[in-house]
């Protein structure tokens, strides 16, 4: 674990691995580094995974829009000495892309997880966050994330991955998530690209992805039978055999 100031924030790091290649891991929406810790650094590769300001253990407020945590997240890069891979899971998916926007001399290839190139958010949910009710969005949230059906240990896994989140950050992230939308944007990501998703994909469905691997310049598609939305930690060997195969191209 290590801890850095980033942009004025003292943000923590969960570190894995020592190879001399890093991959960086972008959580979602009102989450933490924990979305990541069934992932396994492939042969030769650091994994890097922070808690966003205002999330987890780091400090600060959560970012009122995308292009602010890709900011972050540049700068946060250039802390740890850059990086080879940016990946990211939903919310972490958006930034991922911006950061290819803005910033693409950073990186050498992306990793988009069930994500989308525009994510709107029900207003049930929003409506839900302005008025503060943390656990019922949790609640509502528990009962899509998996699939096909989830188990009480996934409940528990999802309960301990989110708990921590603030009325604020949930607000926040979702409205970010919900102002995101750069479908006319995508032939600018000219970078190497790798879409995984669950084919049981709830709250990102697979026709998400499905559309940035038509429009986006370089891109391969992975599906994942049997996952939901947290296909990462639902599916944990398929998805780690998927990430270990397109991280060994570097």
């Amino acid at each position: 674990m290590t801890q850095l100031v980033v942009e004025g924030v003292s943000a923590h790091f969960a570190v894995r691995g020592s190879g001399d290649k890093t991959l960086f891991l972008i959580h979602g929406a009102g989450g933490n580094s924990l979305h990541w810790m069934e992932t396994e650094p492939p042969p030769g590769w650091r994994l890097v995974a922070p808690d966003l300001p205002g999330h987890g253990k780091s400090e600060g407020s959560a970012m009122k829009d995308i292009t602010d945590y890709a900011r972050w997240v540049g700068a946060a890069i250039k802390e740890f000495g850059g990086c080879d891979l940016l990946a990211g899971h939903s919310m972490g998916g958006a930034i991922t892309m911006t950061v290819a926007l803005q910033q693409p001399e950073l990186l050498r290839g992306i990793i988009l997880v069930g994500t989308g190139a525009k994510l709107g958010v029900s207003d049930i949910i929003l409506d839900l966050c302005r008025g503060g009710a943390v656990a019922k969005v949790e609640d509502l949230l528990a009962k899509v994330a998996y699939g096909p059906v989830p188990g009480w240990e996934q409940i528990k896994e999802w309960y301990s991955i989110f708990g921590s989140a603030t009325p604020q950050a949930y607000l926040r992230d979702f409205s970010a998530c919900n102002h995101f939308d750069i479908r006319t944007k995508l032939k600018e990501i000219r970078l190497p690209t790798l879409i995984v998703c669950g084919k049981a994909d709830r709250l990102t469905p697979f026709k998400y992805s499905e559309y940035l691997a038509e429009h986006l310049e370089d891109a391969r598609l992975e599906g994942i039978p049997d996952a939901g939305h947290m296909v990462m930690l639902e599916q944990p060997e398929h998805f780690n055999r998927i990430l270990a195969d397109f991280c060994a191209q570097y």
